[in-house]
């Protein structure tokens, strides 16, 4: 027996694996591209983020230089020593922000040699502040690559989808 197949039958055929690579598409490799664009948007929230945090760290700095000289200078003013406690807990503060072995004693001798520090320290962090914000310039540029890639692919999946239903569509239409 031998089969036959008519035309109708053909393009019915043709229209629904249009329609089934046009799902398996929009299913598996949209999605997935999807995902990984999402992930791109994920890693720039958390670059924003820690652009946000390290900012407040460069604020805590200056704000640490500003007590630093505010205590001197009435040090100075009232030709008095900063109490040795208050030496203890601003040096203890100082060693987890700034990156040295050991830290000077809180006196107007030694003032050069910590400002240097707190702006070196303060440096650093905007350093990798820029390093984050250039690359979330790069996740934006990476996310609107695929954003467009994912637009192009839904056009594809959805012309198919078109086309697959005017094929099988050409079905009842050829029996009237």
């Amino acid at each position: 027996m031998a089969w036959s197949i008519t035309r109708t039958q053909v393009l019915v055929s043709i229209g629904l694996l249009f329609n089934v690579v046009a799902a398996l598409m929009t299913n598996f490799y949209i999605d997935r591209v999807s995902q990984d664009a999402h992930k791109l948007v994920q890693q720039q929230t958390a670059n924003d983020n820690l652009i946000r945090q390290t900012w407040l760290q460069i604020d805590a700095l200056e704000r640490k230089r500003e007590l630093i000289l505010s205590l001197l200078t009435s040090a100075a003013h009232n030709q008095q020593t900063i109490p040795s406690q208050v030496q203890a807990l601003l040096q203890n503060d100082l060693k987890y922000w700034l990156d040295m072995a050991s830290l000077p004693r809180l006196e107007l001798e030694n003032l050069p040699q910590l400002d240097e520090q707190i702006a070196k320290a303060q440096d650093q962090q905007r350093n990798r502040i820029d390093n984050w914000y250039l690359q979330n310039l790069d996740l934006m540029d990476d996310y609107t690559e695929q954003m467009g890639w994912i637009s192009s692919l839904r056009n594809l999946a959805l012309f198919l989808q078109i086309i697959g239903l005017a094929l099988i569509l050409a079905r009842d239409l050829s029996r009237h």
